[in-house]
């Protein structure tokens, strides 16, 4: 865990080293990725290692001309159902680029209260220090916004729609799938990282009209990962809408 880790432009310190515990501790983020498109996109990454119970972003407040950024920007915690899952995520996750930088990947040095509830360790004191951290989730409108992202398990699949367009939908098996009505701020990146779970991964290409294609080497190949990923929740008010 003490290995460092190089970007283009930085080297990253070595990594702290905490017990093991289902919550994991991610750092080396972008400040400037959005919230709501940092939250999608970590449980896009994240939760194909296990159940995720919530997903707690920090970017902190804008500063002014000459003043440091506060020190909890580009910080983020994502609290697994499982200690399994956790350590899972963590070997795999490690290290991976994400919007273009090197994601630090650690246990968390302190559990979760929501884990420390389910395990009978909740402790009043670590309460209020979270609770000081949670101040920092202001929107830039100044408003406090959420910051859980629940998953249930698996959404119940998008029904299929024949929508005339440039690329067309078909019943038939094919390599490339067609992804429709995403949310404007669904990117590559954030399918990329839903897609690669599935052997035979190819590419996303996106296009005009909230869609995208996605390749996969065979026509087996992405009908597993239609069949696995077809009305995943992207948002609060959009599924994943699959078809060859």
């Amino acid at each position: 865990m003490g290995s460092e880790v190089k970007s283009a432009d930085a080297k990253i310190k070595p990594q702290p080293s905490y017990p093991p515990n289902p919550t994991l501790y991610l750092s080396n983020i972008d400040w400037s990725i959005k919230k709501p498109l940092l939250k999608r996109s970590l449980v896009a990454l994240f939760s194909r290692h296990g159940k995720v119970m919530e997903v707690i972003c920090l970017r902190g407040d804008s500063v002014g001309k000459g003043q440091k950024p506060k020190c909890l920007r580009g910080q983020a915690w994502v609290i697994f159902e499982s200690l399994a899952a956790a350590s899972a995520a963590l070997e795999a996750e490690r290290g991976f680029v994400f919007f273009g930088r090197p994601l630090m990947v650690n246990y968390a040095k302190e559990v979760s209260d929501r884990v420390a509830k389910r395990d009978g360790t909740y402790n009043a004191k670590a309460r209020e220090r979270r609770a000081k951290r949670k101040l920092d989730e202001t929107g830039e409108d100044g408003a406090v916004k959420s910051v859980k992202i629940k998953l249930e398990g698996g959404a119940a699949p998008a029904p299929e729609t024949s929508e005339s367009s440039n690329a067309q939908a078909s019943n038939d098996p094919s390599t490339l799938l067609l992804a429709k009505n995403l949310p404007s701020e669904c990117n590559d990146m954030m399918l990329a990282m839903l897609f690669r779970q599935y052997s035979g991964y190819k590419k996303v290409n996106m296009a005009a009209g909230n869609r995208a294609t996605i390749e996969f080497e065979t026509d087996s190949q992405a009908t597993a990962a239609l069949k696995g990923l077809n009305g995943f929740k992207l948002s609060a008010s959009a599924n994943l809408d699959l078809s060859y």
